[in-house]
């Protein structure tokens, strides 16, 4: 908001220097028009001061002048009266606004005074209708602001989240369809990439799931002759096979290597396992300063509208609103994934939220009402690929809860799984160190 604010003050300085310019350029023409007819009034009183019959010499003036090439249309007077000493003495005279009187002296004696009458209205004029003009330039200017702010500006930063998102392989719902002549056709295009970029993420999970499962079959089939190998290699070593039973210095050694290559099959078998499962998720985490309350205004953003579509309702406990040192991405992947559990496994009577802090670290729990996970199954439900027995029904591949738990140790924290029999709640709850 202070960047929008921060654009109308620009344009109103903008505005007011444009305004305050106009002033001065129409101010210095308004001197040099006094300065033509303080000429022109000069001219005139010099020219009849010389004359005896003044009357009659400033009525062939008038009607033979040619004083607007000259001076300017403006600068010429509408009109110029003479009223004779003597003749003043028998009335009094008015003058109309704009009116100057000049004296006409002969021989140190004044005889008269010319009255010249000009126009003064129209510099009145040209000063109220340019500064009308740019007040009403600056209040549509502040419009079409407001309407690109609204129509655009917001839109768009509303939007661009979503490209990181789905490029980051996080949870992310289709765009709401839009007649938005501005983001219609991007909406609908974004929504197309998200369809097709889900669709070939699906089919990675299956074949990393499928290769994990190859894998894991071939180490587990090869771990049995391996343990077999070294018990062989140990009877060996002690002497069992030999006719006399006692063990011979050249079989031991042979049954040493033995159990030697024995020992490294095993290590790279596991080594084996955890690199096919180090491809699964993916995530390094960087650290920042921010408020929880960011947290908070995520998950509404991300659940409001969608929580309200399928009627689930939910809540959000924000016992702790203070500053945090930590990844908020990461964060926000763990709580979409725990979320993401909640609607899938719920039975929609509710989903709660709770965010807190205590002297240890900070805590991010997600309790939803459903389907509880049988007791013997709860150690698992953090493994890749690994689903429970009531997600038969429930499309997934086993990767959610895995990649929440990956990413709160990458934090240094854990994730924890419990079942509250007070409120008959499914609790999964992510503790961080502070």
């Amino acid at each position: 908001m202070k960047k929008y604010l921060s654009k109308y003050i620009l344009l109103f300085v903008i505005c007011v220097l444009l305004g305050l310019g106009v002033f001065l350029f129409l101010s210095k023409t308004e001197d040099r028009s006094k300065g033509q007819r303080k000429t022109l009034m000069n001219r005139v009183t010099s020219e009849l001061s010389s004359k005896d019959n003044i009357e009659s010499e400033l009525k062939l003036m008038l009607s033979s002048n040619s004083w607007e090439e000259e001076y300017g249309k403006n600068n010429v007077p509408t009109d110029i009266r003479y009223i004779s000493v003597e003749g003043s003495e028998d009335g009094m005279y008015e003058l109309a606004g704009g009116s100057s009187v000049w004296t006409i002296t002969k021989g140190g004696t004044v005889q008269g005074f010319l009255v010249f009458s000009f126009n003064d209205d129209h510099m009145l004029r040209t000063i109220l209708i340019c500064e009308a003009t740019i007040a009403i330039v600056f209040v549509i200017t502040v419009l079409f602001f407001i309407y690109i702010d609204r129509k655009v500006i917001m839109p768009f930063n509303r939007l661009s989240e979503y490209p990181e998102r789905i490029a980051k392989n996080e949870n992310a719902d289709a765009l709401p369809e839009s007649k938005n002549r501005y983001f219609g056709r991007y909406i609908w295009g974004m929504n197309m990439l998200r369809d097709r970029l889900s669709g070939d993420n699906k089919k990675l999970r299956q074949m990393e799931k499928e290769q994990l499962t190859l894998v894991s079959t071939i180490a587990h089939g090869i771990k049995t002759p391996v343990a077999n190998i070294k018990l062989y290699s140990e009877a060996i070593k002690s002497g069992l096979y030999r006719d006399d039973g006692v063990p011979d210095k050249k079989d031991s050694e042979v049954a040493d290597k033995i159990t030697k290559n024995a020992d490294d099959i095993t290590i790279l078998l596991q080594e084996l396992l955890e690199s096919a499962s180090k491809g699964v998720v993916v995530f390094e985490p960087k650290k920042e300063s921010f408020y929880l309350t960011e947290i908070e205004e995520f998950i509404k953003r991300e659940y409001d509208n969608r929580l309200s579509v399928l009627r689930i309702p939910y809540a959000i406990d924000m016992r702790s609103k203070v500053m945090i040192n930590s990844d908020k991405t990461g964060i926000i992947r763990i709580l979409t994934q725990l979320m993401e559990n909640a609607i899938k496994y719920g039975d929609g009577r509710g989903i709660k939220v709770i965010v807190d802090k205590n002297e240890d670290g900070y805590t991010f729990a997600v309790r939803d009402k459903g389907s509880r996970i049988p007791e013997g199954e709860m150690p698992y439900i953090f493994n890749s690929f690994w689903r429970g027995s009531n997600a038969s029904e429930v499309e997934g591949n086993g990767l959610g809860l895995y990649e929440a738990s990956f990413i709160a140790r990458k934090l240094g924290g854990d994730i924890v799984a419990r079942y509250l029999d007070e409120t008959e709640e499914t609790e999964l709850e992510v503790f961080l160190p502070l």
